[in-house]
């Protein structure tokens, strides 16, 4: 989420923590105009609700990414030590036709990309499950184990290989989603200023309309100030309301 809508979520936040504190609770729990309590309920249930989607925006960047990374990596070193397996037995019974299909370097195995890797290792794991019974072969490190292994990285790469652009989609639209969720809660928290405003008139109650007044204004957090103290900005309702 930007800075800007944080911000605005962070002044919805402070709102709610005023009007909740045990100083200013009193004052309009119970009491008219009732709407306030009203509105009180529903904004904390959609700012809570705001939060936890912001949340799941923000974390569905890099889990992808990062196991797409590990099952590839998984599945480079399983087709690079099956493919050199096989090399070698290839080349030791004289097979130069299914030498030629696995003699491949880790670099040009690295260098392959999701499907491509996929394509390559399957065709590497299918040669090893057709040399498992070859003589010599499980001496030379053509084995079941190594050829089960690679089929697991497989599977395992094939499931996540298009998870980033799904992950990217998905954040795309919480992201969207969150930002007209925002407006409508600072929409919400402008309607209630006039509510507000109504709480004055005792010394207690004019505090309380201070308070909530201070709680409008929207700090920018990612002003950069030299002495970290971020600049107030006023919203347009907080300063339009007196």
């Amino acid at each position: 989420m930007n800075v800007r809508l944080q911000n605005q979520l962070n002044m919805v936040g402070a709102c709610l923590n005023v009007a909740n504190s045990k100083d200013y609770q009193p004052i309009w729990s119970g009491k008219p105009p009732a709407a306030f309590g009203t509105e009180m309920t529903a904004l904390q249930t959609n700012h809570d609700a705001l939060t936890a989607k912001a949340a799941a925006a923000d974390s569905a960047t890099g889990g992808g990414g990062d196991a797409k990374a590990a099952a590839e990596t998984a599945l480079e070193d399983a087709a690079y030590l099956v493919a050199r397996a096989l090399a070698f037995h290839f080349k030791k019974i004289g097979d130069l036709d299914r030498l030629g299909k696995v003699d491949l370097s880790k670099s040009e195995i690295v260098k392959l990309r999701t499907q491509a890797l996929v394509d390559k290792a399957t065709a590497i794991r299918d040669l090893g499950n057709a040399a498992l019974k070859e003589e010599g072969a499980p001496d030379r490190g053509v084995t079941a184990d190594s050829v089960t292994g690679l089929t697991d990285a497989i599977t395992a790469f094939s499931a996540v290989m298009n998870t980033p652009r799904g992950q990217i989609v998905n954040r795309s639209a919480l992201l969207r989603e969150v930002e007209t969720d925002v407006a409508a809660l600072v929409e919400q928290v402008s309607d209630m200023d006039d509510l507000a405003l109504q709480f004055g008139g005792t010394a207690d109650g004019d505090r309380f309309v201070e308070a909530w007044k201070r709680a409008r204004i929207i700090v920018d957090t990612g002003s950069g100030h030299g002495n970290g103290t971020p600049a107030p900005t006023p919203t347009p309702a907080a300063t339009a309301k007196k």
